[in-house]
């Protein structure tokens, strides 16, 4: 891939700085089983995140090595149905409701981002509630390999080519085949401030104790507020209320983090100290279940649905010039 990449760089330079070719391999390898895809293979890489991150601040949040596990099970979970869902009634509908059955297909693609954040949110109250732990400080523990696993999510979205910018001059845009014009590269930008906000939540932790609500607040207004910016050069396939889909709920969820930042910063409420609980070790089903969590996202090729994508695309490119 990386070759690839640099095969593009050269190509523009040698063209006098033209537009770059996406002809990036969606496909990892191909197996007797089916493509392994790095759109999904993305996932894979956040939810191994996700598990590292908590496995080594177990003891701070007085977790035992099961409910480390079960954490992560249900929050690979909560991800994959949440994105799914959210992708089939808010970007998708029209093609679903003609192909019910279809909703079935996950080899075939189709993820939200917004869905993969609301399946993580009710995969983690769900565990908080059902183990006794403090939600608010499970929220801001998360949020930061949240942060990866999104931002890694991008990189996926730009080799897919699922996620495309509008159309651009500038050196660095992408020529698409489906697609008019040379596009920014609004999945590179969006992985770049994700990774950036990275180590603001870091240090955020680190100022503010899990607990306080802080570091969860400020993950939600600074990726919802910043992706606002970002999704200005993204050219959305779906709209709603007059604007990007996707622009909508930034909106909604960037004011509602300023809200809450406001709000926790306000109660001036110092985090206590987590419960020790008698030690649990995780059973090999537990492990079994997390690893096929782990490699069951490489089948899935795209955030859109292919078969749909191509439609859609192909309906602008026949549309007659203005």
């Amino acid at each position: 891939m990386r070759l690839q990449l640099l095969k593009c760089l050269i190509d523009g330079g040698a063209r006098g700085y033209d537009s770059m070719i996406h002809d990036f391999n969606p496909a990892i390898a191909t197996t007797p089983l089916g493509s392994l895809y790095w759109y999904g293979a993305v996932y894979s890489i956040g939810f191994v995140g996700v598990f590292v991150w908590f496995w080594t601040r177990r003891h701070q949040r007085g977790m035992t090595d099961w409910d480390v596990f079960a954490f992560s099970i249900l929050f690979a979970v909560g991800v994959m149905i949440g994105g799914r869902v959210f992708d089939i009634f808010v970007y998708e509908l029209d093609y679903y409701r003609a192909r019910p059955l279809a909703a079935l297909n996950w080899w075939e693609g189709g993820m939200a981002s917004h869905g993969v954040l609301l399946g993580a949110l009710l995969a983690t109250a769900g565990f908080a509630k059902v183990r006794g732990y403090s939600l608010i400080a499970l929220l801001d523990e998360v949020v930061v390999p949240g942060a990866f696993l999104l931002a890694v999510g991008r990189l996926g979205n730009f080799i897919e080519g699922g996620v495309v910018g509008s159309q651009t001059t500038m050196v660095w845009g992408f020529v698409y085949p489906d697609l008019e014009g040379a596009r920014h590269p609004v999945a590179l930008y969006e992985s770049a401030k994700n990774f950036a906000i990275l180590p603001i939540l870091i240090w955020a932790i680190g100022r503010w104790p899990p607990g306080r609500g802080v570091v969860m607040s400020l993950f939600v207004f600074l990726y919802a507020g910043l992706r606002f910016l970002v999704d200005l050069f993204r050219d959305y396939e779906a709209a709603w209320l007059g604007i990007g889909t996707g622009q909508f709920f930034n909106l909604v969820m960037a004011a509602a983090g300023f809200v809450l930042l406001l709000w926790f910063l306000g109660r001036r409420i110092e985090a206590t100290a987590p419960e020790r609980r008698p030690a649990k070790a995780a059973s090999w089903f537990q492990m079994a279940v997390l690893v096929f969590l782990i490699l069951y996202p490489l089948g899935i090729p795209t955030s859109w649905t292919r078969a749909n994508i191509v439609e859609k695309r192909q309906e602008v490119l026949e549309q007659p010039n203005m």
